[in-house]
């Protein structure tokens, strides 16, 4: 289980975030932790890249302009302090539930918010979330020698669909990035009210947070795609095939994060869950 260790208890107390401190969530990047006073304080957990906490900031601050949910305020935003090298975030915590199971109206507050987020305008220093196909080609190398015989198969077919889709050059879009239930909070109404980390959002393709829909099931997934067709146009059985293509690239990813991060022992879930996607994919 994550701690926070004795200096970094002492650094946030001296900045009015006091203890005791429980560990709340864990991601790939970050720590999740809570604080005695009901804050949320996040601490990289490894290297940021282009994934810094100002840079999510950014984008937080233009989506509580334009998004009728609820998105955190940062009151502590550091990249790079001496207890806390990969950086921090604290704000304070917002009122919700994350949601475990599908319904009609989750799934139309799901369709909502993608709208929202979808249609926003760039007007601020978004990152660039765009694919870098050199990247999948690097992550495809990485991943490979973890795979069956079977699965390299599939993922050479994956890598050609994907790249015939990309040289359609499809039109980028604000996306959250990592669009799961587990980002979610909903109120008493079983409807989406609050939106958390940020870390990956930026200018992508739509269906990185599409891609994440199945989670919840391909019941959920499909009412969430009707209703979003409904409002921005397109098939929707279409989009889902696209969709497939961004399923596999997200556990890809995951999995790469976790042959790269082995003290975090993410690896046998992380291949559990392409093996699965891959199955589906072939």
């Amino acid at each position: 289980m994550p701690a926070l260790d004795s200096r970094q208890v002492a650094w946030l107390a001296s900045r009015g975030v006091a203890g005791p401190f429980r560990s709340v969530g864990r991601g790939f990047r970050t720590n999740v932790f809570e604080s005695g006073g009901g804050r949320i304080v996040r601490v990289g957990r490894s290297p940021a890249s282009e994934n810094t906490f100002s840079a999510e900031r950014r984008v937080m601050r233009a989506v509580r302009r334009h998004v009728d949910v609820a998105v955190p305020w940062p009151t502590i935003v550091e990249d790079d302090l001496q207890e806390f090298p990969h950086g921090l975030m604290v704000y304070k915590k917002l009122p919700g539930t994350t949601p475990t199971a599908a319904a009609p109206a989750l799934a139309e507050s799901a369709a909502s918010v993608l709208r929202q987020l979808h249609t926003m305008a760039a007007d601020f220093d978004a990152p660039n979330r765009a694919i870098d196909p050199d990247e999948v080609a690097a992550l495809v190398r990485l991943t490979r020698p973890r795979l069956t015989e079977a699965q390299g198969r599939n993922v050479d077919v994956w890598r050609a669909d994907l790249t015939r889709l990309l040289a359609r050059n499809p039109p980028p879009c604000l996306v959250h990035g990592d669009f799961w239930q587990d980002n979610w909070l909903v109120g008493a109404g079983g409807t989406i009210t609050g939106l958390l980390d940020f870390e990956r959002a930026g200018l992508g393709l739509p269906h990185e947070d599409l891609a994440t829909l199945g989670y919840l099931g391909e019941g959920f997934r499909d009412a969430v795609l009707d209703a979003y067709c409904d409002a921005m146009g397109g098939d929707p059985a279409s989009l889902c095939e696209e969709i497939r293509l961004f399923e596999v690239l997200r556990e890809l990813r995951g999995l790469g994060w976790a042959i790269r991060n082995p003290s975090a022992g993410e690896g046998d879930d992380a291949l559990a869950k392409v093996a699965r996607i891959l199955a589906r994919y072939g």
